[in-house]
């Protein structure tokens, strides 16, 4: 993962992750997955949290979930967190 904060947080920007609080959140042991954030994977020696959110498309909802280490989230949620009305 980058060291730098900024840089961090450029690339939460840069996700394309939604701006609200996701629907569910949750934790665990990573199980290879690539960080939505860093694109780096997620080994089952670090936590990671899967968050969702729901999506209507037309007639067929779904939900668009997204892998992130604990400090990408971290990132992402300072982020969003300029948007909040």
């Amino acid at each position: 993962m980058p060291d730098d904060e900024s840089l961090l947080r450029e690339q939460a920007r840069a996700a394309g992750m939604p701006l609200r609080y996701p629907e569910r959140m949750w934790g665990g042991p990573g199980a290879g997955e690539p960080c939505t954030v860093c694109k780096r994977p997620i080994t089952k020696d670090e936590l990671e949290l899967e968050i969702q959110f729901a999506r209507a498309d037309g007639a067929m909802p779904r939900l668009d979930k997204f892998h992130l280490h604990v400090r990408c989230f971290a990132a992402w949620e300072l982020e969003r967190s300029k948007f909040r009305p």
